[in-house]
């Protein structure tokens, strides 16, 4: 499960041995979300328009914390001994004046016990422990996601390898399926798409009451936003490249301004994440690292009709990063 410090203490001092949390093999969950933003973060002119105003000027854009869990086990001699183990780790984390430093093999937050820590004895000494966390700053990263060039020898018009004192030239191209997000391709997200929800939903209408003294009051009304949801797999060859992947996409739906989306056969659709992500199902097998995210998306228009610049050619036309050009 990892050494798991508290306050430069380890856990397993009190007696206490962290295990398996839920649908992962490690421990601690919850600490790779992305948190969401706080203060307000959109304005809804109420019935004379659909959806609402976005505000992602970087001088608006605010982040909360997010929410850690520990599941630990306490192996006392009986069930006084199990007893006293808990509330020695406790007399520890009630003398805290300040933020402490959660540490692991998987990371390191600033963090404050926010709330009940769940005690549940089984038997023979052995007691379950949930110890609630919340990091209240986050750092946002700020290296964005880019389409990966594909290297592959230079051949002539015929075809043939190009040969520069008997070795092959190699040249860079991306080849772009047209989907994903700010025209980074989905792959290049470290995303594997196993769904996208709502789209073919009608958001629902805002508050349409009304007073009526004889009948049942009525009024049609604009619509509220639309949420949408792309639900995800991660799988990476390393834990590093796993915080890779998750530090590339928060400091895309962190980065001001609006996203925009494209999907086969759907809609181009423009949006901001408010909510954050949460990942789940984390596994760590032989080094390599699965786990599942889940990122609400707050749309804010919808064009039916969009295509991929290109030149006379048909090539796709790139940025000098590697993104495509929507038109």
């Amino acid at each position: 499960m990892g050494n798991y410090k508290l306050n430069n203490v380890s856990i397993e001092s009190y007696g206490i041995i962290p295990i398996q949390s839920g649908d992962t093999n490690l421990a601690i969950t919850g600490a790779w979300d992305m948190p969401a933003r706080i203060g307000k973060t959109f304005h809804d002119w109420g019935n004379d328009q659909d959806g609402i105003e976005p505000y992602v000027l970087a001088s608006e854009i605010r982040f909360g914390g997010i929410d850690i869990s520990l599941d630990c086990v306490v192996r006392g001699l009986s069930k006084n001994d199990a007893l006293r183990k808990c509330y020695a780790l406790f007399t520890a984390i009630d003398a805290y004046n300040g933020l402490v430093v959660l540490q692991c093999d998987w990371g390191t937050w600033n963090v404050l016990v926010n709330g009940e820590i769940k005690g549940e004895y089984l038997q023979d000494g052995i007691t379950m422990l949930t110890i609630p966390f919340r990091c209240p700053i986050v750092p946002m990263p700020t290296a964005l996601p880019i389409n990966a060039l594909q290297y592959n020898p230079l051949t002539d018009q015929d075809g043939i390898i190009i040969l520069v004192n008997n070795e092959p030239i190699y040249g860079g191209s991306i080849k772009y399926d047209g989907y994903g997000i700010d025209g980074v391709m989905f792959a290049a997200l470290g995303l594997i798409i196993t769904s996208i929800t709502d789209r073919f939903s009608r958001p629902v209408p805002k508050s349409g009451q009304v007073t009526s003294y004889r009948n049942e009051g009525y009024r049609n009304t604009t619509t509220k936003e639309r949420e949408i949801t792309i639900n995800a797999a991660i799988v990476q060859p390393s834990y590093a490249d796993f915080v890779g992947v998750v530090d590339r996409l928060k400091a895309l739906f962190s980065k001001p301004g609006l996203r925009y989306l494209t999907r086969e056969q759907d809609a181009l659709r423009d949006f901001f994440v408010k909510d954050g992500f949460k990942i789940t199902g984390l596994r760590v097998n032989d080094g390599q690292v699965v786990a599942f995210i889940a990122i609400k998306l707050t749309e804010v228009s919808a064009h039916l009709d969009w295509n991929i610049l290109t030149t006379p050619s048909g090539n796709i036309i790139e940025t000098e990063i590697g993104n495509i050009i929507i038109t």
